[in-house]
């Protein structure tokens, strides 16, 4: 099968599946396009929609958004958070249901919306530096690389009529995302009838040079992107000789980077607390992450859930990733927060390869958006656990 034409030709023909435009966000603007509207109007606007809620107080509570005491109700959440940031908090929702679906490629979508979500509140971070709009700026980091996304359906709908076509690895499907998502950007684009700047910025964010400060925005956000799927902390000279941000622009947004895995979270809480036997989309192959030599450690870390918490034994780990041991396995590709156990310490991590060793499963993860403190943190953690050297 030739999957690059058959994407080219779902284009052509205007086959490709769109969600339909998130309808919370269409009622929040709906309200707030009234000049007297209050709190109680945006909290009615919502009720009905029992998934956004809930993320709503998750991330109100999140260190992205917290200020002061924790958030109980709705309409503290909402006056905390403001009605322009809820419209488009209901749209990142719908990007993260979307990518929450089953289906053979789900490892991929994981990935592709946890780099989209990454780069809008990066974009969201850059504008409040700069003093463009903020919330514009939000949203155009989410949807850049929205098409990436219709993208994986209409591969998979491709699949479902082979099921004999082989399974590929990650390299080979990465290609075809990168190819096409722009045209099937535009489509989503035509179909929610977006904004022309937005349009724009889905266009045009590859141009070289950018074309204008928001494609420029976004592309200095894609390297960001990039440089957090591979290190496990970011600190401001790295960010200003890799982006070109003033000392103090760059320090600025490393204080913000940390509290990203969290907000993340917040929207895919109960995927997270997830168990369940992995179902690989694609071949395994080795870590996005660059390879790292590892040092054995004695380690045992728990991820929290609503059941009983999973423990994992840590035998290896580094400065970016660790391997671990677990009784069960967590989705490939999914952002995780792990408890040291005995330690005053949590750290984020993306599981990025599982693999069944008899009983058990090994787990391979990178960790993510470290604090200087939390990476400071981790290394006196691993000198307390290194295993001993067999005489």
């Amino acid at each position: 099968m030739d999957l690059d034409e058959t994407l080219k030709d779902a284009v052509k023909r205007d086959s490709v599946r769109v969600p339909p435009y998130p309808s919370t966000a269409m009622k929040l603007q709906q309200v707030m396009a009234k000049p007297d509207y209050a709190t109680a109007d945006l909290v009615a606007a919502m009720r009905t929609d029992a998934v956004f809620t809930g993320n709503l107080l998750r991330l109100a509570n999140s260190p992205f958004y917290r200020r002061g005491d924790a958030v109980t109700s709705l309409p503290v959440a909402v006056s905390r958070i403001g009605g322009k940031e809820l419209s488009r908090l209901a749209l990142a929702a719908t990007v993260s249901s979307a990518a929450a679906s089953a289906g053979p490629l789900a490892e991929l979508r994981r990935l592709v919306w946890r780099q989209s979500l990454t780069s809008a509140l990066v974009c969201e971070a850059l504008a409040q530096v700069d003093g463009a709009d903020a919330g514009e700026a939000f949203v155009a980091g989410l949807l850049h690389d929205a098409g990436k996304l219709l993208v994986l359906g209409c591969l998979e709908d491709a699949l479902a009529k082979s099921p004999g076509e082989a399974v590929k690895p990650w390299s080979e499907w990465l290609p075809l995302l990168d190819a096409h998502h722009v045209a099937f950007g535009l489509t989503l684009a035509a179909k929610w009838q977006l904004p022309q700047a937005l349009t724009h910025v889905i266009a045009h964010h590859h141009d070289e040079p950018a074309p204008d400060a928001a494609c420029a925005r976004v592309a200095r956000a894609d390297v960001i992107v990039a440089l957090l799927e591979e290190n496990a902390s970011l600190d401001a000279a790295t960010l200003a000789a890799r982006t070109g941000l003033s000392p103090a622009a760059a320090q600025r947004l490393a204080e913000r980077i940390p509290s990203i895995p969290a907000t993340i979270a917040a929207f895919e809480a109960e995927a997270q607390a997830e168990v369940t036997k992995p179902k690989p989309a694609v071949e395994a192959e080795a870590p996005l992450r660059p390879p790292e030599v590892l040092e054995p450690v004695a380690l045992v870390f728990e991820v929290r859930s609503a059941g009983a918490p999973l423990l994992l034994d840590v035998r290896s780990a580094g400065d970016k990733r660790f391997l671990a041991l677990a009784k069960a396995p967590l989705q490939v590709n999914r952002l995780v927060e792990f408890h040291v156990t005995g330690e005053p310490l949590s750290v984020w991590a993306v599981v990025q390869r599982v693999r069944k060793l008899g009983e058990v499963f090994e787990l391979d993860c990178g960790l993510f958006a470290m604090s200087a403190e939390v990476a400071t943190a981790w290394r006196s953690v691993r000198a307390r656990g290194a295993a001993p050297v067999a005489a």
